[in-house]
């Protein structure tokens, strides 16, 4: 969106934490970069958590008293969601901000199973404190509409669009599957992303161990972070274990490197990395997904 409003001539101030600090943004001559967040690495100890979050909305709540943009866009909330919800929406109309707020869930606690009176009610009121809403489809609108009473004039449908902070490069297929350790006549699949019950990797696991019964060259590579609990990572492990899916063993690691540091990554047919992925892994493994994902090369 940064480059879609500064293509426009529009200035942004943009606001985020180390993990944001990328080439799309921080090169962009329209952008102002400004890092409230600070380092996100999940290994600091719980003082320095504690510290970093009370920076961060320290830094956010003296940005909006002198800020001179008028209009303020809210890509998602921070640590404490009732916070940001509610007293913080309130002082941002205080301060005759507009606001425009992007919803990727419209309520993640129904979809989770773990809705609440509170839940539903704290996002009642950022929702009606909004100025408008973005939403990426119909179906999310109409629970807007129904769920939380909003006005159909205060809801636009943008579908989500691409991720082009990362870059494209010439990595091929073939150089690709070389750098994991996969046969180049093997047909790869990648998950990236966090590991969370909404992502549903447990369907995946299923669908892939159908198709081993049937083609026994496919592979599956699983990269990302498990978030929330360890009850839906230990269930991932469950299904694998008693399926015919077998897991790479420790010979032949792969090694990419990160922003912080080089992580390896077991070979074929099932990769899990239980880290952080900063923007240089995300590049690496996205540049993985384009190139695996093709047909193999012959």
């Amino acid at each position: 969106m940064a480059t879609a409003l500064t293509s426009k001539g529009v200035f942004v101030d943009f606001i985020g934490s180390d993990d944001l600090n990328v080439p799309a943004v921080v090169d962009n001559l329209g952008v102002r970069f400004l890092i409230c967040g600070g380092d996100q690495s999940p290994e600091a100890s719980s003082l320095r958590k504690i510290a970093r979050v009370t920076a961060y909305y320290w830094r956010l709540i003296r940005y909006a008293v002198a800020a001179k943009p008028k209009l303020f866009h809210i890509l998602w909330n921070n640590k404490f969601e009732l916070f940001d919800r509610t007293l913080l929406m309130l002082y941002y109309e205080l301060l005759g901000k507009k606001v425009v707020l992007t919803l990727h869930n419209v309520n993640r606690g129904k979809r989770d199973s773990n809705d609440s009176w509170l839940n539903r009610f704290s996002l009642k009121i950022q929702y009606g404190l909004s100025d408008h809403i973005l939403v990426h489809t119909e179906k999310m609108k109409r629970e807007l509409l129904s769920d939380f009473g909003i006005q159909e004039s205060k809801v636009s449908v943008i579908p989500f669009g691409i991720n082009n902070t990362v870059p494209n490069t010439a990595l091929t297929t073939l150089k690709a599957k070389q750098q994991l350790g996969v046969s180049s006549n093997d047909k790869t699949i990648l998950f990236f992303g966090n590991i969370a019950p909404y992502k549903g990797l447990e369907y995946l696991i299923s669908a892939f161990t159908e198709l081993l019964t049937k083609d026994e060259s496919c592979r599956l590579i699983i990269v990302g972070k498990p978030k929330g609990s360890d009850g839906y990572w230990n269930q991932i492990h469950q299904a694998i274990a008693g399926s015919p899916i077998v897991i790479g063993s420790p010979s032949g690691l792969s090694t990419f490197q990160t922003k912080k540091r080089n992580y390896s990554l077991k070979r074929p047919t099932y990769w899990s990395c239980r880290t952080r992925m900063y923007f240089k892994a995300a590049c690496f493994f996205w540049d993985i997904a384009l190139a695996c994902l093709l047909l193999p090369q012959t």
